[in-house]
Parts: C-alpha cells; structure tokens; sequence
C-alpha cells in the first residue's frame, strides 16, 4: 500500500475565496480532452456540501514549487469546505513514472472513491489509468493527458497561456508602432508545456511589431535561467523586454537591479507565482498570464465529486485564463491563483 506523508495543516483561518458553492467562470472543451477545439465560456456551479465523505486519492508530480503548492492549497480548501477526506501523494518530480504508475495502482486497490491526478506525463501513464479506471474513475488534474481512462479533466491549454503572454505585445504594440527588441526564454525544450506555451506566443506576436532578437531554451533552474539572462544582456545591450518562464522572470528582477537597468529593459512572465505577483505590485514586471492553479485543484475535487453523486457539470473545464497587470493586480481573486504565505503542504485532509 501506499506510504505517504500525512501531515494535515488545518486551514479554517485563511481566506476562502467567496466562489465555494457558487459559481465559477471557466473554459468548457467540447468534445472534451481535445485542445484543437477553441473552448466555449460557461459557467460551473460547485457544490456546497457532499452528499457523504467521499474519499479521494490526489497524486501529483511534486511539491516543490509554489504552482503545485497552489494547486494542492485548492484541493484542500475546497474538499474542507464541502466535507470530503483527501490522502496527497507526490512522485518526487517528473522524472519518476514508475513511481507515479506504483501510487495510481495502490490508490485503484485503496480504500478511495476516485482519483485526481496530476501526471508526470501525457502519453505513458495510459495503460496504468485504463487499468485503475477499471476499480476507481480518475481525473486528470492540471496536466494534460490522453483521455483513455479518464473520467473528467481540469486543465486549461498551455497555448492558451503562451498567448496571454504574447497578447500584452500584441496590445502594447500593434504593427505599425514602435519596435521593441524582445528576448523569449520560454524555458526547457524538450518540456511540453514549453512547446506548447512556445507555439501559443509566437502565434500572437505575428501580430505585433515587436522586433525578437533573441530565443534561448534552458532547464527552469535558477542557475541556468540567469545564465540566460545574462547572455540576453551582453548580446543585446539595447533589449527592451525579457518575457518568458516565471523563473527568468524572477531572477531578471535581480539582475536588473543589480546591473541598474530596471528602467531600461522591463519584464513579462508567461506563467504567475507569488514572485511574480511581487513584481507587478512594485511595477517591476508588466504583465503574466493566470491559469489560477488553486482554482484548478478546486475544480477537481468537485469533479471529482458530482462524478460520484451522479450530477456531472461538465467532463473538461478549466479557469478562464487572464493577463494580470499594474491595473487588476490589486483586485482579481489572489487565492484562486496562489496559496496563503503561510500555507503549508498537506498531505491529509480527515
């Protein structure tokens, strides 16, 4: 069976966003699990009390950075809120399928109603969902996976996000404007969230008329990422913006200021995180897109849940996504987007 870490951190004291149990705009994917398709805007109600405590299996690639941590904030909260135990389990990163594939089946012979997970990979974790469908319905949570076993989804399109990103220059510069030198480090190549974010924004910045003078691929470490950073500076001293991962985003900040160019060349992240969040409210980075990663893990869970009470919404939904900048940073809902400073992670939820 499996072994996992049941440290349960209570989380009455934080503040719950005000959409439990009402509604949730979101993207709708029909047919569902197919991003070919553009989805539709709708509307999810999300339950306010289940009708027994369901127990769910959550599994995620890791916990290691504040995305995930945002996403397991949600799960928490929302199965809290309408009564519903939870045991997390995290692979440890994405290297580790077999890991992952040994904790789905120990869930699918466990003592749990469903599984919610967040896979470490898009195709190879197939035969392992079709065979725990067989005992258990499992939801793809976050991340992308082919549909064979799947019993609902909640992922947004990474493109999606990718375009987010470009959208800012495309706004902030239609053809026809001023021409600024742009550098884009969208992260690691061979990831496929990169290729995908990748494909999204340079699809939008075709509409722009910002002159990308550089491109440079690198693993999401800190280390690697202001490498990149710094390359971007000595070969393009007059580069006006740096876009890209939150990473480089985050350690651009301290380049800059360390280099005294924070007037002279500004940021875009094409994903958001509480150092990003940072950035905005002190008018050092312009803009990053949300997908807001708690709401997805809320959003799970009540999948998860109107699968079981027979009262399916929707198979593929996920949140709206949306650029946040100087203007709406002070005003959209922060915990749909990230955990509480003092949130923990939690493994357990009774």
């Amino acid at each position: 069976m499996l072994k996992g870490t049941t440290l349960a951190v209570g989380i009455a004291a934080f503040s719950i966003s005000a959409a439990f149990g009402q509604t949730w705009e979101v993207d709708k994917w029909t047919p569902a699990y197919d991003f070919s398709n553009s989805p539709e805007d709708a509307s999810y109600s999300a339950v306010e009390k289940a009708s027994k405590k369901w127990n769910l299996c959550v599994i995620f690639p890791h916990l290691k950075d504040p995305y995930w941590v945002a996403t397991n904030y949600g799960v928490v909260a929302h199965a809290q809120k309408i009564g519903v135990a939870v045991d997390l389990f995290e692979a440890g990163g994405y290297p580790n399928l077999e890991k992952q594939k040994q904790q789905v089946a120990d869930c699918a012979d466990g003592n749990y109603d469903a599984i919610l997970l967040g896979t470490v990979s898009h195709d190879q974790m197939t035969p392992t969902v079709v065979e725990a469908s067989k005992k258990k319905p499992v939801f793809a949570t976050v991340n992308a996976i082919l549909p064979d076993g799947i019993s609902g989804m909640a992922a947004v399109d990474w493109r999606d996000m990718g375009r987010s990103a470009g959208r800012y220059f495309s706004e902030t510069y239609p053809t026809g404007s001023d021409s600024p030198k742009v550098a884009w480090l969208p992260g690691p190549e061979s990831a496929g969230w990169v290729k995908f974010t990748d494909e999204g924004f340079r699809e939008v910045v075709k509409d722009s008329s910002i002159d990308l003078v550089a491109v440079k691929y690198g693993d999401t470490g800190k280390d690697i990422q202001q490498k990149l950073v710094e390359d971007v500076l000595e070969e393009h001293p007059d580069v006006n913006y740096i876009a890209g991962n939150a990473v480089a985003i985050e350690v651009a900040m301290s380049v800059l200021r360390q280099k005294g160019l924070q007037d002279q060349v500004k940021l875009v992240s094409d994903y958001f995180t509480p150092a990003i969040y940072r950035g905005i409210r002190r008018g050092l980075i312009s803009s990053a897109p949300t997908d807001s990663a708690a709401l997805q893990g809320m959003i799970s869970v009540d999948q998860a849940v109107r699968f079981l009470e027979g009262s399916v919404q929707a198979d593929h939904v996920g949140p709206a996504i949306f650029n946040v900048n100087k203007d709406n940073v002070k005003s959209f809902a922060l915990d749909e987007s990230l955990a509480p400073s003092d949130f923990k992670p939690t493994f357990k939820v009774d």
